[in-house]
């Protein structure tokens, strides 16, 4: 990876080139993490940004001096602003995850004009209040000077360590570990001393003015409990939240399609990137328009392009409305908390229930229905083949009698929708006890996504992570979508098959 700074102070990063002229996003990861943190969502984003994964100092391949004062505040903003200009970037999106995303956060605020739009994920460090900083600083303290006494390796039995995460991907958990393994006492140390708790800009935070997208992995009891007064906290209308179902800190690794998403449907809906055309190929026979089979195919192949522009409750401004009512109410009353220490780690483990993204899902199948006012395309009958027969040799066979011909008949016009609609992108098809995800796929832009399973509603949702009975049967799935201008309201359900069920 190329290095940029000055000798003994550089900081490691890699340009994901994206399509020609697509635009910057800056990721920065966390507390004792790398680049990995973002190996799933790379691919993704590349499609539409041209993606720069940065290493913190003392963190990846970067430098790690001794000096405590080399990784504060001040000079890691500096080093990243030196960065880009390095790489020629006037204005970016900064994309953070925990302490990235603090770093990212006071970044906005130091230089808010080199920032089209700040994305912050299941950060404490940002969100933390002064007594959370007086509660937080002796601990930082301790920590590193045991991992300046005993080396790295004293932090494996502590929640930052990697390999304790068991829903990663194999590919970037692997990656994670190898990382903290080759990782300088120095560069933790002094990141722990420096920066975790320094970092916090909670008296600044009604200066942002940064749009700004708040993303929250629902288990990640931490930052849910922390977000509500910190989204209270910034100027009113500056920002969005997004709730990842299932996911806990390193909620874009543990569903790399929804995050990705939520980021390019907030990077479209802030003007940093266009919002393409609606795609309307012709539907699969016994499917429908609204529940296109090659939405889901683009989901569970790992597609992290599906936007839909998605989520963001926009106002006659061009502002965002932040909605703190995203955050599950049930999730914000956590059991145990851990102590300031623990909520500043780079990557955790998430609690039951999510699938883990690795693993391979069931392919959807064409069979959905759509509510009533939903448009739909009709099949087009494939053109009928007949079989050729060998035949013996011989005579040719008298010709046959001359046919009255008739008049063929005029193919009717497939419908194609004229005005908004609702969509859902995901299987039909799930194993019992098995859990699906589920994209809104509706166009155009609209204001706000419910979904409706299993007894459960889910407001202000892109899409949703569906953990289905053990029981077979047939389960509905339906998704309301509301539309401003022109004022509407559209329904598409689908019937998911779980275990083997025949659904109609």
């Amino acid at each position: 990876m190329p290095l940029y700074g000055d000798s003994g102070e550089r900081i490691a990063y890699e340009v994901t080139p994206g399509p020609e002229g697509a635009p910057p996003i800056v990721l920065i990861h966390g507390f004792t993490a790398s680049r990995a943190s973002f190996l799933s969502n790379i691919p993704g984003l590349a499609r539409r940004f041209t993606v720069v994964s940065v290493e913190l100092l003392g963190h990846g391949e970067s430098d790690a001096p001794a000096s405590v004062e080399a990784y504060g505040p001040g000079p890691a903003t500096a080093r990243l602003r030196g960065l880009l200009d390095a790489l020629g970037y006037d204005r970016v999106l900064l994309c953070g995850h925990s302490l990235g995303a603090a770093l990212a956060l006071r970044f906005a605020l130091d230089e808010p004009d080199r920032l089209a739009g700040l994305v912050v994920l299941n950060s404490n460090s940002a969100a933390g209040t002064p007594a959370w900083r007086e509660a937080a600083l002796p601990g930082m303290r301790s920590m590193a000077a045991a991992i300046r006494e005993h080396g790295v390796g004293v932090m494996k039995e502590t929640r930052l360590y990697p390999g304790h995460s068991k829903r990663l991907p194999p590919e970037a958990r692997d990656a994670l570990i190898a990382s903290f393994e080759r990782a300088r006492p120095e560069g933790f140390a002094g990141t722990a001393e420096g920066l975790v708790v320094n970092i916090n800009s909670w008296e600044r935070l009604p200066e942002l003015s940064v749009p700004t997208l708040i993303v929250i992995g629902d288990r990640d009891l931490d930052f849910v409990k922390n977000a509500p007064a910190f989204v209270d906290r910034l100027p009113e209308g500056l920002a969005d939240t997004f709730t990842i179902e299932g996911a806990g800190h390193a909620a874009n690794l543990e569903q790399p399609a929804l995050f990705n998403a939520a980021v390019i449907g907030f990077a479209e809906a802030i003007g940093y990137i266009e919002t393409p055309p609606p795609q309307l190929p012709a539907a699969p026979p016994g499917g429908s328009m609204a529940l296109r089979a090659i939405g889901g195919a683009m989901v569970l192949g790992g597609a992290s392009l599906l936007v839909a522009a998605v989520f963001i409750g926009r106002q006659g401004s061009g502002t965002s409305q932040a909605r703190p009512d995203a955050i599950p109410t049930a999730a914000r009353s956590a059991v145990q908390q851990p102590s300031p220490v623990e909520t500043v780690s780079g990557v955790r483990t998430a609690g039951p229930g999510a699938r883990n993204p690795g693993e391979p899902a069931t392919p959807p199948a064409a069979t959905a229905s759509a509510s009533p006012g939903t448009p739909s395309k009709s099949p087009t009958a494939p053109p009928t083949v007949t079989p050729t027969t060998a035949r013996a040799a011989g005579p040719p066979p008298p010709p046959p009698p001359t046919a009255t011909p008739t008049p063929s008949p005029v193919p009717s016009a497939t419908s194609t929708p004229s005005g908004p609609y609702a969509s859902i992108a995901g299987p039909s098809t799930v194993a019992a006890g098995a859990a699906a995800t589920y994209i809104d796929t509706s166009q155009p832009a609209h204001v706000r996504s419910d979904w409706t399973f299993l007894g459960q509603v889910k407001p202000h949702q892109p899409g949703v992570t569906i953990s289905f009975p053990s029981a077979p049967g047939c389960y509905p799935v339906t998704l309301t979508v509301y539309f401003a201008d022109p004022p509407a309201t559209k329904t598409a359900t689908m019937n998911v098959a779980v275990g083997g069920a025949a659904c109609p």
